[in-house]
C-alpha cells in the first residue's frame, strides 16, 4: 500500500475531478499524492511533466514517487510566500495550503491567501466569482509558480524557480498538510452522496453552516 504524506480530506470529493490522469491537463485536475513506496500491482505508469513518470491508480488519483519530486511543501511554501511579497507587496494574510494537485500538465501545490483590494474573477466549472483571495500554484517538480487562469490556475508562468533565494534546509523538508482540509464535520454512517441535491434521510439531524464566497472590492483587478 502507499504511504501518502498529504491526508486526504473526507469532502475532497467537493473540490476535485475524478478523471483519469491522462486527460488532467484541463480545468480542475485530479487530485496528486506524493509517495515512499510504489504499489506493486494495479497501477498503470504514465509519462508526467517534464520527463517525470506519474501512477494513475484505481480511484483516479494521480501518484507521483518521491524519489522524483524536486520541491518539497516547505521549499513550496517559501516559495508561495516570496510570489506574494513580489507581485502583492507581502500584503496578505492567511496564507494556506489546498491540496496537491495534477492540472495544466504539472504537479502543483496550491496555495491561497487573503489579499486586501484583490478582486480576482474566477470561474470553477459553472460557477462564476469575484475573491479577494490570490490563488498561488507551485510547481512541484520545477519550483515555477504559475498564474492566475482557467480553473484557478493556468500553465503560465509567473515567477521561476531561483533557488539561491531560499535557505538550504528547506529542500528535503515536509510540512504536515492535510489535502482539502474542508474544516466540516462529518456524522457518523453512511456518507451523503454528492450530486448537488440534498436528501432530507442524508441531511437529517445536521447542522448549518455559513459559507462566504466573494469580495465587495471593485472594480475587478485580475481575471482568471
Amino acid at each position: 500500500m502507499p504511504r501518502p504524506w498529504l491526508i486526504q480530506s473526507v469532502l475532497v470529493v467537493l473540490l476535485s475531478s475524478v478523471a483519469a490522469v491522462s486527460t488532467a491537463t484541463a480545468c480542475g485536475g485530479v487530485k496528486a499524492f506524493i509517495v515512499d513506496e510504489m504499489p506493486a500491482t494495479g497501477m498503470r505508469q504514465v509519462q508526467g511533466p517534464h520527463n517525470v513518470t506519474l501512477y494513475d491508480d484505481s480511484a483516479g488519483n494521480a501518484l507521483l514517487p518521491a524519489a522524483t519530486v524536486q520541491v518539497d511543501s516547505a521549499l513550496a511554501e517559501a516559495i508561495a510566500q516570496r510570489y506574494l511579497a513580489q507581485y502583492h507587496g507581502g500584503n496578505y494574510d492567511h496564507l494556506a495550503f489546498a491540496g496537491l494537485v495534477y492540472e495544466h500538465g504539472d504537479v502543483v501545490y496550491m496555495y491561497h491567501a487573503n489579499v486586501p483590494r484583490l478582486a480576482y474573477s474566477v470561474h470553477i466549472g459553472p460557477v462564476s466569482y469575484v475573491s479577494a483571495h490570490a490563488h498561488i500554484h507551485v510547481s512541484a517538480t520545477t519550483g515555477a509558480v504559475y498564474g492566475p487562469g482557467c480553473g484557478l490556475g493556468s500553465g503560465t508562468v509567473m515567477m521561476p524557480f531561483a533557488p539561491e533565494a531560499y535557505a538550504a534546509d528547506l529542500r528535503g523538508k515536509r510540512l504536515p498538510y492535510v489535502q482539502f482540509d474542508s474544516h466540516f464535520r462529518v456524522r457518523d454512517g453512511p456518507a451523503p452522496r454528492i450530486d448537488g441535491v440534498i436528501e432530507p434521510q442524508e441531511w437529517e439531524g445536521a447542522g448549518p453552516t455559513v459559507l462566504t464566497v466573494g469580495t465587495q472590492h471593485t472594480p475587478v483587478t485580475e481575471y482568471g
